[in-house]
């Protein structure tokens, strides 16, 4: 038999669970062949996007409408970089682009939590 103390620590359990942010998680976004995979990358605030160069020649990674989220980094051929979505990142949709293709374009959508 189940008693009152044990239905009410369930309970607490449950609600706790489920009031618990989602976790973190990692994005991977490869860059080949000038285009960006997958061309629109969603995150929210917490995840890592990991930005892998698959292509023998260099690339960069920025985003004009808000670089002190995303300013311009190159990344060599085979090589990754990743950045962290802040917590105080704002939703909505921003350009990605690659500075050394002018046509490599792509888009962050940050989600809200």
């Amino acid at each position: 038999m189940i008693g009152p103390m044990s239905v009410a620590s369930a309970i607490f359990i449950v609600l706790a669970i489920a009031a618990s942010p989602a976790a973190a998680a990692i994005v991977d976004v490869h860059l080949k062949d000038q285009n960006f995979n997958p061309r629109t990358v969603s995150a929210k605030p917490g995840d890592t996007i990991v930005f892998h160069n698959d292509d023998n020649v260099l690339h960069s990674v920025l985003l004009p409408d808000n670089e002190a989220l995303l300013a311009a980094h190159f990344i060599e051929p085979h090589k990754g970089y990743e950045v962290v979505i802040p917590p105080a990142a704002d939703p909505g949709a921003y350009a990605l682009v690659c500075t050394v293709h002018i046509n490599m374009k792509g888009t962050l959508q940050i989600i809200a939590q």
